[in-house]
């Protein structure tokens, strides 16, 4: 699946989870619709990990690290939604991914660590993009971008970092790198 496919992707579920289009994506719709999920904040033992999905007995679990910053935790949770709605046959498989340290050699585990510099799997690479799109749908950061030109006011609309909502504005082309 090329990036492109997988932005549109998400687009389309975030018309089809927020069709108000209201910021922040209201992510409450997304578990509403999918019984087999379940979200939990809690505070993991390893600063470096924002977030894990598991996978067991039909059902998936993904735990956000509730020590990260709020809007740390709201891209964690679009980017381990994009590994339930990408990636289902790799947590399905009896091995998952483990991305980062190798001694979590645990099977059925999507693992999203924070180490700065950590070369990225394409999976994590297409999560981030999935995340990205979903919480900052294409139209409506223009249209916060036309309404504020401001890189942090539009953060704060998305509950993303500045970083993320820099990446997307450069992305869309609105700004320059």
């Amino acid at each position: 699946m090329t990036l492109a496919h997988i932005r549109a992707l998400a687009e389309e579920y975030a018309s089809t989870y927020n069709p108000e289009h209201v910021s922040p994506f209201p992510l409450k719709y997304v578990l509403a619709a999918h019984a087999d999920m379940r979200i939990y904040y809690t505070a993991l033992d390893d600063d470096l990990v924002s977030g894990v999905t598991l996978f067991k007995d039909g059902e998936t679990t993904i735990l956000i690290n509730s020590n990260k910053p709020a809007t740390r935790q709201h891209f964690t949770l679009g980017h381990e939604l994009g590994h339930y709605f990408l990636h289902q046959d790799m947590l399905r498989a009896e091995r998952g991914i483990i991305d980062g340290d190798e001694a979590l050699d645990v099977p059925n585990i999507l693992y999203r660590s924070d180490a700065f510099g950590e070369k990225k799997t394409q999976p994590e690479v297409e999560a981030n993009n999935f995340a990205a799109s979903l919480l900052m749908p294409a139209d409506l950061v223009r249209q916060a971008w036309r309404a504020t030109e401001d890189v942090q006011k539009c953060a704060h609309i998305f509950q993303v970092s500045v970083v993320a909502m820099s990446l997307r504005l450069t992305s869309l082309g609105l700004i320059e790198e």
